[in-house]
């Protein structure tokens, strides 16, 4: 029970909606914490950086799984979900990539 209160509040104070689809299934509008992180890491041959796209989406919300290749609107821009991560606590954090 700590964990769904925990999320709640996450998601009530870092939230925003987006629109997951998945084939053959109805269109899900739930509330989820976008966010943009630049990495960086220094490796022998110089620095590689990476930009990571996820969404962190309570799992109730989400009406079942979402499969990798599911589609996902939030601010306006669409993305694919390139990998989903559970986290076995209530909430699943969407890995993503833009769409072009």
């Amino acid at each position: 029970m700590f964990f769904n209160d925990l999320n709640a509040a996450c998601v009530g104070a870092f939230g925003e909606p987006a629109v997951i689809r998945r084939p053959g299934r109805s269109d899900a509008t739930v509330t989820g914490i976008f966010d943009r992180r630049h990495y960086q890491v220094d490796t022998g041959d110089g620095p590689v950086s990476t930009l990571m796209t996820s969404l962190a989406v309570v799992d109730a919300d989400m009406g079942g799984p979402v499969p990798a290749g599911a589609a996902v609107e939030v601010r306006g821009l669409s993305f694919t979900v390139s990998e989903p991560r559970p986290d076995g606590q209530g909430m699943t954090v969407l890995l993503l990539r833009e769409s072009r």
